[in-house]
């Protein structure tokens, strides 16, 4: 056996090497796993106890909600001490050495700028190494994200605010219905979409829900409309969590459905304790998700409304979609925007004992029933008398070990809680900018000069203005580090916008076709009897096409081909050039446009990526390859983390591509040194150059492009007469390069060491279409760190 270190010196050499430019399909390395040293800890800070933050490594992080970026900061600012738990899609460790937190919002700027500028912006690509899609931001973003009151309500009195403050400064469910209303029906805790938006449920066309199947009830719901609770257990397989059990019971609480479910993946963890699953109780199962789902939208009524406790959890475990849905969770909201347990909520609404500690796991079937007999005490009740039973007063009494919960004394031996209107609980301080003046923490609002407030923060908090970078920076410097938690608003490019309203339409489409030519190549010239099909099935080895289209204006045939993902558009550049098809050698490039002067150093670039720099990208898979043998086959490389094999929505099998995550980066490396062959098929590889969160997003581009590109380029990849590109789109740059650089110089300049700083691109809801967001967070090391 090779000696260990000399192979990992090896490899760190390649490293290198492919950040120099080195193509993946040169590199002359192979490694078994027990030559490579794990390299978990390869981006971990250096000090023991300094803080950071993680996701789990079982699922990728794709998108997460405006409520989720708040969770984050709430948890960052005032911590377990005060009573918030850590957020519920990723973790900040050693919270408690954070020297302060800052929030930069760059208004107007959305993913899809951060990708089509991913050059002008590399500082912020460096710099933040955690990234999560946005949903498309409300009018009241900010307000959101910091669950805080909107600077309209910031001179009403807190001690009465109005119905409506009090639902908007928690973060809950808006009702459809009049404040003061006693009684409201059923329709009126209905979610919307607004809110199924904001709390993160599966919906029709949103990012990672395009293979999930809808429930089909598009009927007319009344507050007589049938309500039916749901609930499901899940275990863990080496794909994340998948459904293992699913209860449905009626109106009534008769059970209607109760199924044990086999997932398609192997199964790392029955997760026994919470599910009651076990691989004794699964073995004989032949029952699949696809059989469910056939199955509830067979029982569903057309008017059917759902009822759960984190409801959003169950549909994504189901991988199906409905419109009309009660969370039972959001009714009874916690203060700083948490939730109670279902257990608790039983026991101290309904006075009944569920979750008991001598039972192994939950009853889906008693959990569907007590979170919908929440929502019947909660429509029957009304919002008043839900509000009497003051349930944070009591969960508090409850911890301190001071009362034992006892369900049929509740409602008269509680006194209500001041502000509690429309029968969800408003803490005295939902506001996390209240909480932290509350708290004594010192804190600070930087916008530019003449900038409205949107949001109301405490009197004693100063607002700083500035009217240029400079002097925002000089600001920044001085004022930061004397601030537990500050919030940088940098408005000029949403200001340059603005000042250019055809910008955002055309903008977007513009990027959007641009991405487009990213996934096009040109391959030629092929003879003259040659077939598409023989094309395509030579091209199609590289990743999935979009679109193929026949170019014959010069004398020899060429074809146009979109690809659905990045990857394999560079993978055909990089492997099938030279290819040979029915007695003729081809060329495979891309299309030479002014536009593509770039693209080089962007796949480059975005091969560097932290994000990226650990995943690997596969094609050429056969139909029958189990994400099990590909999971064995590369672990002898190293640690895997997850493999993403997407599958195809109507037959159900995987599209012979997919991504392979390691837990280091010289796993990747040695993985794509190395060939491999499955099924007596060699294997194309690449380095990924487009991170979990992105890939779904980006395969929503439209095709048009392509016939665009088509029509403007010659076959032989050629430039067709051009206007030269207009200045705006260089103002565009330009601007881009200015906020990266003062990102970097607030960074680098005024963040003391230990600071957490979440940058948001808030993206963009217009007439003219809706951009999605990105969060980049991390965690300044040092005060030296500046590159």
């Amino acid at each position: 056996m090779a000696d260990p270190a000399r192979v990992v010196c090896a490899l760190k050499r390649a490293s290198v090497s492919s950040l120099e430019g080195c193509e993946p399909k040169t590199r002359k390395l192979s490694a078994t796993a027990d030559e490579i040293i794990d390299e978990s800890s390869h981006h971990a800070p250096h000090t023991k106890g300094f803080p950071r933050l993680s996701v789990p490594s079982c699922q990728p992080l794709c998108a997460i909600s405006h409520e989720q970026v708040c969770e984050l900061l709430q948890f960052a600012a005032l911590g377990k001490d005060r009573g918030v738990k850590q957020p519920s899609w990723c973790r900040l460790h050693h919270q408690r050495r954070l020297s302060g937190v800052s929030v930069i919002v760059l208004q107007g700027v959305s993913q899809l700028h951060f990708y089509r500028y991913y050059l002008q912006l590399g500082n912020i690509g460096r710099r933040f190494q955690l990234r999560c899609s946005l949903p498309p931001p409300p009018p009241d973003f900010l307000s959101t994200v910091l669950a805080a009151r909107g600077a309209a309500s910031a001179d009403r009195t807190r001690e009465q605010p109005t119905a409506q403050d009090s639902l908007c400064s928690s973060g809950t469910v808006r009702l459809h219905c009049e404040p003061g209303s006693d009684k409201p029906g059923l329709t009126s805790y209905l979610l919307s979409r607004e809110d199924r938006e904001r709390h993160n449920f599966p919906r029709e066309g949103a990012p990672g829900c395009e293979l999930y199947v809808s429930t089909e009830c598009d009927g007319q719901v009344t507050d007589s409309s049938p309500l039916l609770g749901l609930d499901c257990e899940m275990c863990l397989t080496e794909k994340g969590k998948e459904l293992t059990r699913v209860s449905l019971v009626d109106g009534a609480g008769r059970c209607i459905m109760d199924e044990l479910v086999k997932p398609e993946n192997r199964i790392l963890d029955y997760l026994t304790r919470f599910s009651g699953i076990t691989k004794v109780l699964l073995n004989p199962v032949r029952t699949r998700l696809q059989d469910v789902q056939a199955r509830l939208k067979q029982l569903l009524p057309r008017d059917a409304v759902l009822v759960g406790h984190s409801l959003d959890c169950d549909l994504r475990a189901l991988q199906m979609t409905h419109p009309f849905v009660i969370d039972s969770s959001l009714l009874f909201m916690r203060e700083f925007g948490l939730r109670f347990k279902l257990k608790f909520l039983a026991e101290a609404v309904l006075g009944r004992q569920i979750q008991c500690e001598d039972r192994e796991g939950h009853d889906p079937t008693e959990d569907a029933r007590a979170a919908l007999e929440l929502a019947q005490y909660f429509i029957r009740e009304g919002p008043d008398q839900v509000a009497q039973l003051s349930l944070e007063d009591l969960l508090k009494r409850q911890s301190d070990g001071n009362k034992q919960v006892n369900g049929s004394s509740l409602a008269g031996s509680c006194k209500p809680l001041n502000g509690a209107r429309n029968g969800i609980h408003t803490p005295r301080r939902s506001s996390l900018l209240d909480n932290l003046h509350a708290a004594g923490l010192s804190g600070i609002h930087i916008v530019r000069k003449g900038q409205e407030d949107r949001i109301a923060c405490p009197k004693r908090w100063p607002r700083i203005e500035y009217s240029c970078e400079t002097e925002l920076l000089a600001k920044a410097s001085g004022e930061i580090p004397a601030s537990f938690f500050s919030m940088v608003q940098c408005s000029s490019f949403s200001e340059y916008a603005q000042s250019n309203p055809s910008l955002w339409g055309a903008s977007q489409r513009q990027m959007q076709g641009r991405l487009a030519e990213m996934c096009t190549v040109y391959a030629g010239p092929f003879p003259r009897d040659f077939t598409l099909k023989s094309a395509r099935r030579l091209l199609r080895r590289c990743g999935p096409i979009r679109s193929m289209k026949l170019i014959s204006g010069s004398h020899k045939p060429y074809v146009a081909v979109e690809y659905e993902v990045l990857e394999a558009a560079q993978l055909a550049v990089e492997v099938l050039n030279g290819s040979e098809l029915e007695g003729s050698f081809i060329k495979v490039q891309r299309p030479v446009t002014e536009t593509a002067v770039d693209w080089d150093d962007l796949f480059h670039a975005l091969e560097r990526d932290a994000l990226n720099e650990k995943l690997v990208y596969v094609a050429g898979l056969s139909k029958s390859l189990t994400q099990e043998a590909l999971l064995q086959r590369f672990r002898e490389f190293g640690h895997v983390e997850s493999v993403l094999l997407p599958r195809d929505p109507s037959g159900g099998k995987h599209r012979r591509y997919g991504f392979i995550k390691f837990q280091g980066s010289l796993s990747a490396t040695a993985a794509l040194s190395s060939e491999i062959v499955l099924k007596r098929r060699r294997l194309l590889k690449c380095r990924a150059v487009t991170p979990f969160h992105l890939h779904t997003w980006s395969s929503q581009l439209s095709c048009r492009a392509l016939e665009h590109t088509a029509s403007q380029h010659s076959p032989a990849g050629g430039c067709a007469q051009q206007e030269p590109p207009g200045t705006q789109e260089d103002e565009v740059k330009e601007l881009m390069m200015r906020l990266d650089r003062t990102v970097e110089r607030l960074y680098s300049e005024a963040l003391p060491s230990g600071t957490l700083c979440v940058l948001l691109l808030p993206g963009e809801s217009s007439d003219d279409g809706n951009l999605p967001g990105l969060l980049l967070a991390g965690i300044k090391e040092d005060s030296s760190d500046v590159g």
